[in-house]
């Protein structure tokens, strides 16, 4: 028997392919590819009326996957760090609603945040990611979803990233608040369930 090992293709949804197109033309190569927007799109469809946040949305590929996995009720709050690229992201999302793109450093915004906790947060920036996983738990819900990816080898990594993304791979199983599955997947996704 052979394996299917492909993934049937899907549409990018559109606001998603023109904030890529903006990244491509700025020649940023962080945005979330295509099978990683498929599984931001699932996760946040499985989180109806839900709160999300996205941690580094740059100019906003990943943002317009959650989007359409979101329902009418859900509302996104992303965050990016540079103030150019977050006015491209907002520029796109501009007539959307649901969607608060906030210009900050996503660890010094989670640790001035305030408000009700999130529903599911998808961790896109190192810090956040790697070392502050405590503030990130802090506003996730019980039972809320905490996702990330880029966590399989890619020639963007820079020499320090391996260490990090192997003493995340290799603790965050051992965590007593997360339910955790790691997907060796697109580009490595991580999802966990906060206990």
């Amino acid at each position: 028997m052979d394996l299917i090992t492909t993934t049937p293709p899907v549409a990018e949804p559109a606001r998603a392919a023109k904030a890529r197109s903006i990244a491509e033309r700025a020649r940023l190569t962080l945005a979330s590819d295509p099978r990683t927007g498929q599984f931001l799109r699932t996760m946040a469809a499985a989180k109806p009326g839900g709160r999300l946040l996205e941690l580094g949305s740059q100019t906003g590929v990943g943002t317009g996957w959650l989007l359409d996995g979101m329902d009418a009720d859900a509302r996104l709050t992303t965050i990016e760090i540079f103030p150019r690229i977050a006015e491209a992201c907002r520029q796109t999302y501009a007539d959307e609603p649901r969607v608060e793109v906030i210009t900050a450093d996503a660890t010094e915004w989670l640790e001035q945040y305030d408000g009700p906790p999130f529903d599911l947060i998808f961790v896109d920036t190192t810090d956040a990611k790697f070392h502050r996983r405590d503030l990130v738990l802090a506003h996730l819900v019980h039972g809320g979803l905490l996702l990330a990816d880029d966590l399989l080898p890619q020639e963007k990594w820079t020499d320090e990233h391996l260490p990090r993304v192997q003493r995340l791979r290799d603790e965050i199983g051992s965590d007593p608040e997360l339910v955790v599955t790691l997907v060796d997947w697109a580009s490595g996704l991580l999802v966990a369930a906060r206990r």
